[in-house]
């Protein structure tokens, strides 16, 4: 008996939906699957190494990833470039502790403009995934 065993991968989650409705799976089984189908890496730089180990610390809670610099565990360099690895379904979940995060902060000034960066950094992640094939 052989099963066909073969790579598959998809660009859209429309084609990831199609896919699974393909083998008469149910609507809302699509729905919540296509999601976890896609995966991505997402590149960012220069990104303080605070905001960088957060970030690795969050994707790691939702099942992802993050590559930064041998460097940033003992802040010798100030900054870091970082990979970020996930499904769609793991990104957005992480786009949305990353949006709770600053929840009481915005009228604390020494904290306004740390809040103000880790905002900034969701949308540009947020952008990547909307802009993704």
């Amino acid at each position: 008996m052989t099963f066909n065993a073969q790579p598959v991968s998809f660009q859209t989650e429309e084609e990831a939906t199609q896919a699974i409705l393909g083998l008469e799976a149910s609507e809302e089984s699509a729905k919540i699957m296509a999601p976890k189908a896609l995966f991505r890496v997402i590149r960012l730089e220069n990104v303080r190494n605070a905001v960088a180990n957060i970030l690795k610390q969050e994707m790691l809670s939702v099942g992802g990833d993050a590559a930064v610099s041998k460097y940033t565990v003992d802040c010798s360099k100030p900054a870091t470039d970082v990979l970020l690895f996930g499904t769609l379904k793991q990104f957005r979940r992480v786009l949305m502790k990353m949006r709770g995060q600053g929840y009481g902060i915005k009228g604390k000034s020494e904290y306004a403009e740390k809040f103000k960066e880790y905002v900034q950094l969701a949308e540009e992640i947020e952008s990547v995934l909307k802009s993704a094939p």
